[in-house]
C-alpha cells in the first residue's frame, strides 16, 4: 500500500537531480578560433628556485635517505665472489 507514494517520492527526487544536470554550462571558447582568449603560459624552473636551508641542524632528505640505505645494505661481496660458480659452468 505504501509502495506507490515511495515510488513517486523517489521519482521526484531523481527528476530534481536530472534537472540540475541539464542546466546550461558556461560557454567554453572554440579551440579552432585563433582569437580565442587563453591563459598566459608561466614557466618557473625548479632548478633555479632557491631551496630553504634546513633549520635546527636537521639533515636534509637526501642525507636521511642515504643513511637509511647504508643501514640496510648488505655487506660488500669479496672481489672473487662467484668465481667458483663460473668454474662449474665451464666444466
Amino acid at each position: 500500500m505504501h509502495q506507490k507514494p515511495r515510488a513517486a517520492l523517489l521519482g521526484a527526487l531523481l527528476a530534481v537531480h536530472f534537472g540540475a544536470l541539464a542546466q546550461h554550462s558556461p560557454r567554453t571558447p572554440d579551440p579552432a578560433d585563433p582569437a580565442a582568449p587563453v591563459r598566459p603560459i608561466v614557466y618557473e624552473s625548479v632548478i633555479t628556485r632557491p631551496t630553504p636551508e634546513p633549520q635546527g641542524g636537521v639533515p636534509t632528505p637526501d642525507k636521511l635517505w642515504r643513511a637509511a640505505n647504508d643501514a640496510v645494505a648488505p655487506p660488500p661481496a669479496p672481489a672473487d665472489h662467484g668465481k667458483h660458480h663460473q668454474a662449474r659452468q665451464t666444466q
